[in-house]
Order: C-alpha cells, then sequence, then structure tokens
C-alpha cells in the first residue's frame, strides 16, 4: 500500500511539473514582450554599422533610428536604470559593440520607488540582470523570487501581459523594427481626449510617490551606468523626453523636480563622460495631437522630436549651443 501510494505521489509531482514546464513555455512564447525583447537582441547582434547612439530606457525612448543616422534604440517596456545597466554592461562587456554615445532616459518618473520595484519580463532579464547582486544592492532578498519566476514560473501573477499580448495583437498586428525603433502606438489621439486632466492624473501616480522622489537603488544604478560609461569611455547624454502639459503639471504636484534634478546634475558632473542633459519636456505643450495618451508620443510627434534632437546633436558636437539642449 505504501509502495503504490509513492508512486502516486510521484505521479502526481511529475504531472505537475510537466503542466508548469507547458505553462511556462506557452507564456514565453506568448508574451508580445518577450517577442519584442528577443527581436531587439536579435537586431542588436546583426547590426553591424558604426554605433554612434545607443538609447536606453522605457516606452518614453521614442527616438527614431530611421532618422537619428548610425543609432539603435535598445529601450524596452518597463525598463529601468537598474535593468539598463546590467544590458549595457553585457554589450560592452560581453559583445564586440561600443557606442560613442549612451542616451539615457531622464523623465521625472525615471527614478521614483515604483520604478524602482518594476520587475516585469524576468524571463527576458534573467539573461542579464545579477539578481543576487540586485538583491545585496537592494537589500532584498525576495529580488531572488525573480530569478525563479523568469526561470521557472514566467506566467505567474503575469495575467495582464496576457491582456496586452491579446490587445497587441487585434491593435498593431505587425510587428515592424528598424534598429530596434517599433513605431509607436497610433490608433488613439490625445487631443481627442475629453477628460485629459483625469487621465494624466491617473498616470502620474501610477508611478510617481509623494514618500520619495529619488529612490536609492536607482541612484546607485544610476551611478554604476556612469562608472561603467567612464571605464569605456562612452559618453553620456541624458534626454527627458516630450510630455503633455497636463501629464508635466501632475507630476510637478507630486515631485519637486528641480531638487530632483539638481540631486541628478551633481551626481552626473561628476564623471567626464557626462555631456548633458537635453530636456524637451516642454517641446510640444501646445500639441497634444503629438501625444497617443498623455506619455507617449505618436509616430507624428516621435519623428519631429527625433529630428529636433539630431539637430542638437550636431550643434552640441559643433560647439555652437548657446542655451540648454532641448529648448
Amino acid at each position: 500500500m505504501k509502495g503504490k501510494s509513492i508512486k502516486r505521489f510521484i505521479l502526481f509531482a511529475a504531472l505537475i511539473v510537466m503542466v508548469n514546464i507547458a505553462l511556462d513555455q506557452s507564456f514565453k512564447a506568448f508574451s508580445v514582450h518577450n517577442i519584442l525583447n528577443r527581436r531587439m537582441d536579435e537586431q542588436f547582434a546583426a547590426y553591424n554599422d558604426t554605433l554612434k547612439y545607443l538609447a536606453l530606457g522605457n516606452s518614453h525612448n521614442c527616438i527614431n533610428t530611421y532618422i537619428l543616422e548610425n543609432s539603435f534604440n535598445y529601450g524596452s517596456p518597463s525598463e529601468n536604470y537598474i535593468q539598463s545597466y546590467y544590458k549595457l554592461k553585457h554589450i560592452l562587456e560581453k559583445t564586440d559593440k561600443k557606442p560613442e554615445y549612451v542616451i539615457l532616459q531622464a523623465d521625472i518618473s525615471t527614478y521614483g520607488p515604483k520604478i524602482a520595484d518594476r520587475y516585469e519580463y524576468n524571463s527576458y532579464w534573467i539573461d542579464y540582470i545579477d539578481y543576487p547582486e540586485l538583491a545585496r544592492i537592494k537589500g532584498d532578498r525576495t529580488i531572488l523570487t525573480k530569478w525563479l519566476e523568469g526561470n521557472f514560473f514566467s506566467y505567474a501573477g503575469n495575467y495582464k501581459d496576457v491582456q496586452l499580448s491579446i490587445l497587441y495583437r487585434i491593435k498593431i498586428r505587425k510587428l515592424e523594427m528598424h534598429n530596434g525603433y517599433r513605431p509607436h502606438r497610433d490608433y488613439r489621439n490625445f487631443a481627442e481626449e475629453t477628460n485629459k486632466r483625469k487621465l494624466a492624473w491617473d498616470k502620474a501616480n501610477l508611478f510617481l510617490s509623494k514618500d520619495a522622489y529619488f529612490d536609492p537603488s536607482i541612484k546607485a544604478y544610476f551611478e554604476k551606468i556612469l562608472q561603467l560609461c567612464e571605464a569605456h569611455q562612452v559618453k553620456v547624454i541624458m534626454v527627458r523626453y516630450p510630455m503633455t502639459k497636463e501629464f508635466h503639471e501632475e507630476e510637478m504636484k507630486i515631485v519637486p523636480a528641480d531638487k530632483l534634478f539638481s540631486e541628478i546634475n551633481t551626481i552626473a558632473s561628476r564623471y567626464p563622460v557626462f555631456e548633458g542633459l537635453f530636456d524637451y519636456h516642454s517641446l510640444f505643450f501646445d500639441h497634444p495631437e503629438y501625444f497617443f495618451d498623455p506619455d507617449h508620443l505618436n509616430i507624428k510627434g516621435s519623428d519631429l522630436f527625433t529630428r529636433k534632437f539630431a539637430a542638437d546633436m550636431k550643434l552640441l558636437e559643433s560647439g555652437l549651443f548657446t542655451e540648454q539642449p532641448g529648448k
């Protein structure tokens, strides 16, 4: 009788393992974010042109690589400085590619505790992140569960990604990508929204916290990025991407922006590779039609912004700037 119980237990355990493997692999194959990120990896591995600009960051990063020559847009959904550091470390230490400039996202929402605690799509990031090191720096051993999730339980708690993957296939269908750049979503127009203020309030409070505006772990990894770039002699440009006027006003109710950017500048200025912060946040305040939602440009907005950035980089390199880049 005891032998039969053991056999049943083994069979049941084997069934559970098989079901988990099937769910894990199915989710990894179905997740649109995994597909997007893996496609970027493939394009970067195949990139053999001059790599002048490497743009990192999350979905606010809308640099159009068709317009900005010799560039690769390696930004990914929900990416924070922690993830950007490990990806950049991999590029500089494990590949033969070295950009002249790294473009870092410098939006207000980049630095808070909410973004610091967003570790999504771990089934992708296990290829880059040193989770034990991250756990030590954050002083949080539960970070190690993200490694377990990424390797064996990628589907766990990720029902929203399933919903987004379905929506993506319905709304966008075809994946267009050029040197990492994907045309921004364009099936909505913020200018046509009837309650812009409410949408902006919702978005700002989703990402920002009144309790803290510069998370210690983000600060640590920001400095690690600068140290890494210094070691490899890669110049650093920081960019505040355009946003709607409504979103900016809601952000300012939560975060002391002047104090935040003063601290950022103090840290960055210690590194000779830091070339400056290009501030475009107010560039399209009078053009809501250039936005998909409160904080994301649409295709037209992305193109106009990229042209402006490319022109400003030419001015920077020629030494002709007479005012802060981005103005």
